[in-house]
């Protein structure tokens, strides 16, 4: 019984480990294949790069409005053992990570389709366009183009991760169940201990 709970607790360990790092080993893959193409810095860096993050992050924020029954915040859905939270490994591989399994119709509409993208969704466009577009105009060279197709990578990455991640804690919290609480007095009992160090050392 007590080896069967270790083995459980390392999987689970194993498990949040490799889909808590996946989506910044991603963004690391891809920033690296565009500068193994082209260097793609530029005076701009790094302001632009923290701006289509932030389109990004927003682009995220509606598409999980728009996505996401906001009763599955309830605690007895997050901790319910079935409930829509229980996933396994590949549940949460073939659900919410996959960036195609959501509607982005709040932002991007199919042509013909009738419908119109959100006032917020238009203003996510439009942004998106400057970091594009910005370094594009301003220096016109090779490496202009990566430090553009760059930005629209972690724009991309932003919105993506912004869903994922917040998939990947209430997963994370229903997996942990009550032992959630236990993990959290350690976050805060570490915290405290940090910020008394470094009243010694000052």
């Amino acid at each position: 019984m007590g080896s069967q709970f270790v083995l459980t607790g390392l999987a689970l360990l194993v498990q949040a480990t490799l889909l808590g790092l996946f989506p910044f080993v991603l963004l690391a893959a891809m920033c690296r294949a565009v500068n193994a193409a082209h260097d793609a810095q530029l005076p701009l860096t790094p302001y632009i790069e923290l701006a289509s993050l932030g389109v990004g992050l927003l682009a995220g924020g509606i598409i999980l409005a728009s996505n996401v029954h906001w009763g599955l915040l309830e605690p007895g859905e997050i901790f319910r053992k079935g409930g829509p939270w229980d996933m396994s490994f590949g549940q949460f591989l073939a659900g919410p990570a996959n960036p195609f399994s959501y509607d982005v119709s709040a932002i991007l509409t199919w042509p013909f389709s009738g419908k119109l993208p959100s006032i917020a969704g238009v203003l996510v466009l439009v942004l998106g366009g400057l970091v594009f577009y910005a370094p594009l105009i301003m220096y016109r060279s090779k490496r202009a183009i990566a430090h553009a197709i760059r930005n629209v990578i972690i724009l991309f990455w932003g919105a993506y991760t912004c869903v994922y991640l917040f998939f990947y804690a209430g997963w994370l919290a229903n997996k942990l169940n009550f032992w959630i609480f236990l993990v959290l007095l350690m976050i805060i009992g570490l915290r405290r201990r940090s910020e008394r160090v470094v009243l010694k050392i000052n």
